[in-house]
């Protein structure tokens, strides 16, 4: 059976800037999303690069129904009244915990907050060590992959990839 992964924005900006979007594709994952995260991609470079693999059909996009959009507005208001985590936040994280995906994501509010309500999470470093195991792309590609993260994303922890 094949791991159906929920991606976030942030997951989509770190792959393209470290040059890694065409291995993620590479993995043995049905990739979705939302199509409020295809909305917050930059025009331009970031969503070509994105609708590329939304037109072959290798990325599915969620669409919300108008009954899905009311469940999904109460999801939001009673999540960011505790967990502060955004619209485009909420609809990746209800659309996984529905169906029992996989939610990739960098931002902390949004791991925690759905890891607390049972959804499998991970980040931008499981991507990338589920890229070496399944020798997607080597060893020295992902230490590289590192070393343009931590200059574009001063979030993610360094003492992970200093390692």
């Amino acid at each position: 059976m094949n791991t159906v992964v929920v991606s976030d924005t942030n997951i989509f900006i770190d792959l393209i800037e470290s040059n890694l979007l065409d291995s993620f594709m590479d993995l043995p994952w049905e990739i979705h999303t939302t199509d409020f995260v295809i909305n917050e991609l930059n025009k331009g470079i970031q969503r070509n690069k994105v609708e590329r693999f939304i037109s072959s059909g290798e990325i599915t996009v969620k669409s919300f129904t108008g009954k899905e959009m009311e469940e999904l507005f109460d999801f939001s208001i009673k999540q960011r009244a505790r967990t502060r985590v955004s619209i485009q936040d909420c609809s990746v994280w209800l659309y996984a915990q529905k169906n029992t995906y996989t939610l990739l994501t960098g931002d902390n509010r949004l791991r925690h907050a759905a890891s607390e309500n049972g959804v499998d999470v991970h980040g931008i470093f499981y991507i990338i060590d589920k890229m070496v195991e399944t020798s997607t792309i080597c060893r020295i590609n992902a230490i590289e992959a590192l070393e343009k993260l931590k200059e574009i994303n001063p979030r993610l922890p360094l003492s992970y990839i200093n390692e």
